[in-house]
Order: structure tokens, then C-alpha cells, then sequence
């Protein structure tokens, strides 16, 4: 027999990017009881602190959900990994850091699918609002927030040949990628405070902790939504191999593109037909729920380089351990990277309006050993990587079964659209390009991947459907909407039912142009004002 909690205001499924910021948000009004159920351990491991941490939390077996996408039928086959977060923070707690926000178009683009209130005008003030920029406030940003946003500390010199060879084959300048304009390439910023990880998990929920109205519980597995009726009213979760039940006035799913989807499903929120094949007895038939699945797919070039141009030979050898000592003294030099230095945004041709690449380059080259740990190549090396911002191509997560335990399948898709191939052959070629001018050509040795015998277009493309890996960016599956594969509205309440909403990057109707861990910290801001307007 379960056993009952109590009554709370809000129970939140989930305490990543989206969690995090709710609770902190729906906590400061003292009248509000919050509890945040997170079914990973707290977020103690000192690789989650440490920014170049992030190859010892890739596979990391209780901090990550360790997801693999179905075999891909246009990559050949293959199953694909795709790490989410599984601690206080989310996949805050174990992503790459960078701050990136989108472009303009692409909110007002969800205003014209009809969700009043998410245009452009409407969220800027949101990212503002959590936003502690480095750099101080202006139109663009805000510098009084949770969230500290900031330069790099350390600035590699492979890092910056990049940046100048990339502006030598035409790509402007660009001073804030957050700001007027996307295009254009320079260092990135990163939720990084002082040479530590920023996850939402330190920067909203920490400080929130201390409230005697907020409860964070650890280890809850959320198994079902409780309704009565159509309206729900509580979850059943399981923590210590105890059944447990709490109930609340508003169940706000925070678990992310694949866990939220998943939940709903079993609830019998979802599909049928789909939910009686699994046994399940739809309480809400929802075709929407788990489809619309997108994510950018990410093709990597790489090249050995001359030594001093690469972090390899530092990151292999015992040279290693001056910069851990560096790092645990003063918090600088190379472990303060994040997974990615210097960007690029430009456009796949002639016919695109807008970025639709985003480049993203490291001073190191990395494979994976026999237990599939991102390990540093034998060579000095530096990597490019390229995704296609806008990939027309879509997913779904559907269930396996009904048992909470068992991973749903998920099915990218990706390459389904000839068009998102293309775009990414533009950017390996543009890659190349970069990669050609001066001065990081001076230092280039050889393209060791694809290699430059791989030359042309179909070269290229079967280049990438046997190598391209996800860029960890799935959103949509819960799609905010009005049409007849929608699952919330644009208050983000789903469909057909009542006290029951999602708020995490699920319910984005389409990906942003870039990283979506910003994006999805916008949503909860969003999120929290509509709860609170219905207080």
C-alpha cells in the first residue's frame, strides 16, 4: 500500500534545466507548498562541479539516463547514444555549458503556429530575467539573475586560430551571440561561475533550498499520474523500494523530451491505440504525445595538429595533474573548459535568409575506448563539429511497455529529410574552408576524419551516416499547440485534462537555432508565471 504525503500546491516531476528554475520561482511565495521529485542521486560528484568534467559524467551509470536511440534507418543502422541527466540539475549537470539562446525568428516562428504570449518580445525579457551576464545588462541581457553566464577563463591558442582562420574565409565578427544577430563566429559564453559548473541545480535550487515551503526529494522514480477523472491529482512514485503517493493542487512535468512523454503514456494521457497494445486504458487519447521528436545531429571533422595546438598531450600524459592542481587552487586553465571553445554560425548556401550551421570547435580530438569512455586520441588533435540548426526531419518516443522502468524507444529519424543532409555536407565543406585559411592551416598536419580522399557530395553524405552522433538537443515531443498533434496549449495545460501541465523542452513546437539548455530555463520562466497567474 502507498503512502500518502499530504497535499501540496504544486508537485514538480523532475529537477533538471526546467525543475530547477520552478522550484526556486513557485517557492518564493511562502503560501506556496512545492515538492520536486527527482529520480537520480544529488548532484555531490565532483566531476559535475569541474567543467572539463563532462567525459566522466558521458556514460556515467547512476548520473545519467544512458538512452540509445532505435536503430537509425538512414545512419546505417545504428543506435544512437543519447546521455540525459539523471541528478539535481538535469542534463544542466552534465552538458556542454554553452550559452545559447537562438535566434529571434525562431520564437516568433511559435507565435505564428498560434501560442500567444511566445514570440520573440514575450521571452526575451524571460532569459533576462534568470540571466547574471558577466558582462553587465543592456537590451539584450540581464546581470541581476541566478544564472551566471560568462567568458571563457582560459583561451586556448588552437581556439584562437580558429576564430581568425574562420573570419579569413568570410565569416564576420560577432561580439554576442545572445544579442541583435547569431552569425558570425567568436568565443562562446558559458553557464560557468568562477571555474565551476553553473547547473540550474546551483543556481535556482540551491538557494531555494533553505525555504521551509519547498521538499526535494532524491531517488523518486515517478511510476503514474494519479487522476480522478480527467483531473489529476497526484503521483505515485517509488523511493527506497517504497511506494509513495503525494498529491497536488497542479502536476507540472519537468522530466524532458523523453521521460515526460514517457509518463504521460503510462498514465494513459497518449495515443489509443498505442496505449491499449501496451495494456494501458487511455484516459485522453492525445495522437501528439511523443511525436514531433527533433534533435540536431552532429558530424565531426577532425585533424592532428602540431603539439602546442592541441590539449591532447596534456590531457594523456602526467601533465594532467599540474593543471588539476592549477584548477584546485586558483580555478583556471584548461579544466575550466567547456565542451566546446570558439562557434560559428553561417548559412548552408546562397538561399538561406539566416544561420542554419552551427560550428563548434575544440583544441582536442577525442574516440571512445572499449566501455565507451570519451578518451583523448593518442595524437595532438582538434576538432570541428557542424550541425544543422533547423533539421526538417522528425522523431518519436513511443513505449516499449508499460513498466516506468523499461526505457521507451526512440526513434530520431534523423536524414528522414534529404535537406538536412544537404545542409550538413555545406558544413563540412565550410569546415574545411576554415580549416584551409591562415593561421590554423600553418599548424594543421592532416584531416585524419573524414580525410581529405573523402571529396564529394555522395562521399561526404555516406560520411555522415556512419559517423554523425546526436548533439544532445531532443526537444518537441509534448508539442505546444493547437492542432490536432499539440499535447499542451500555450499555458502549456494538456489537452483534455485538468491541474496537469508540462513545462520542459518537450513542448517546444520547434528546436531553437543552437543549444537548448537556455531555451528550456525560458520555458520554466514562462512556466512559472502562468502557475502563478492561476494561484
Amino acid at each position: 500500500m502507498s503512502a500518502e504525503e499530504g497535499l501540496y500546491d504544486f508537485v514538480v516531476v523532475g529537477a533538471g534545466s526546467a525543475g530547477c528554475v520552478l522550484a526556486n520561482r513557485l517557492s518564493e511565495d511562502p503560501r506556496n507548498r512545492v515538492i520536486v521529485l527527482e529520480a537520480g542521486p544529488p548532484d555531490r560528484n565532483i566531476w559535475l562541479k569541474i567543467p572539463a568534467g563532462i567525459s566522466r559524467v558521458f556514460r556515467h551509470k547512476t548520473l545519467n539516463w544512458g538512452y540509445f536511440t532505435e536503430p537509425e534507418s538512414h545512419l546505417g543502422g545504428r543506435r544512437i547514444y543519447w546521455p540525459r541527466g539523471k541528478t539535481l540539475g538535469g542534463s544542466s549537470a552534465i552538458n556542454g555549458m554553452a550559452y545559447i539562446r537562438g535566434q529571434p525568428s525562431d520564437y516568433d516562428h511559435w507565435r505564428q503556429l498560434g501560442n500567444s504570449g511566445w514570440s520573440w518580445d514575450h521571452v526575451l525579457p524571460l532569459f533576462k530575467r534568470g540571466e547574471n551576464q558577466q558582462r553587465g545588462a543592456d537590451e539584450f541581457h540581464g546581470a541581476s539573475g541566478e544564472l551566471s553566464v560568462s567568458d571563457p577563463h582560459f583561451r586556448h591558442l588552437a581556439s584562437r586560430a580558429f576564430v581568425e582562420s574562420a573570419r579569413n574565409a568570410g565569416v564576420r565578427s560577432n561580439a554576442d551571440f545572445n544579442g541583435a544577430d547569431q552569425e558570425g563566429v567568436n568565443f562562446l559564453q558559458f553557464t560557468i561561475r568562477s571555474g565551476v559548473r553553473h547547473s540550474t541545480a546551483s543556481a535556482f535550487l540551491d538557494p531555494a533550498r533553505r525555504r521551509a515551503n519547498l521538499r526535494v526529494e532524491t531517488g523518486a522514480h515517478a511510476e503514474r499520474i494519479m487522476f480522478d477523472g480527467k483531473r489529476a491529482r497526484g503521483i505515485v512514485y517509488r523511493k527506497d523500494g517504497v511506494a509513495r503517493t503525494v498529491f497536488g493542487r497542479e502536476i507540472v512535468l519537468c522530466g524532458g523530451t523523453i521521460n515526460s512523454p514517457q509518463l504521460l503514456m503510462i498514465s494513459g494521457i497518449g495515443p489509443a491505440s498505442h496505449l491499449r497494445d501496451r495494456s494501458i486504458q487511455p484516459i485522453v487519447d492525445l495522437p501528439g504525445v511523443g511525436e514531433n521528436l527533433q534533435d540536431h545531429l552532429y558530424v565531426h571533422v577532425r585533424a592532428n595538429v602540431e603539439r602546442d595546438y592541441s590539449l591532447n598531450p596534456i590531457l594523456r600524459t602526467w601533465r594532467i595533474f599540474p593543471e588539476l592542481l592549477r584548477y584546485a587552487l586558483v580555478r583556471e586553465g584548461p579544466m575550466t573548459l567547456g565542451a566546446s571553445q570558439a562557434c560559428a554560425f553561417v548559412r548552408s548556401g546562397a538561399h538561406v535568409d539566416r544561420p542554419d550551421l552551427q560550428i563548434n570547435f575544440r583544441p582536442v580530438s577525442t574516440n571512445f575506448d572499449s566501455n565507451g569512455k570519451m578518451v583523448p586520441t593518442p595524437y595532438p588533435g582538434v576538432t570541428a563539429s557542424v550541425c544543422h540548426l533547423r533539421p526538417q526531419s522528425r522523431g518519436r518516443v513511443s513505449l516499449k511497455s508499460a513498466d516506468p522502468y523499461q526505457h521507451p524507444a526512440i526513434n530520431a529519424d534523423y536524414l528522414q529529410n534529404s535537406d538536412d543532409q544537404r545542409a550538413l555536407i555545406a558544413g563540412v565543406r565550410w569546415i574545411r574552408s576554415i580549416f584551409a585559411q591562415s593561421p590554423l592551416r600553418d599548424h594543421i598536419v592532416e584531416e585524419t576524419a573524414p580525410g581529405s580522399t573523402i571529396a564529394s557530395s555522395d562521399q561526404i553524405g555516406r560520411f555522415i551516416r556512419e559517423n554523425a552522433q546526436s548533439m544532445y538537443h531532443p526537444v518537441g515531443t509534448c508539442k505546444m499547440g493547437n492542432d490536432e498533434l499539440s499535447v499542451v496549449d500555450e499555458e502549456l495545460s494538456v489537452h483534455g485534462t485538468f491541474g496537469l501541465r508540462v513545462v520542459d523542452a518537450s513542448i517546444m513546437p520547434s528546436i531553437p537555432s543552437g543549444n537548448t539548455n537556455a531555451p528550456t530555463i525560458m520555458v520554466a520562466e514562462k512556466g512559472a508565471d502562468l502557475l502563478l497567474k492561476s494561484r
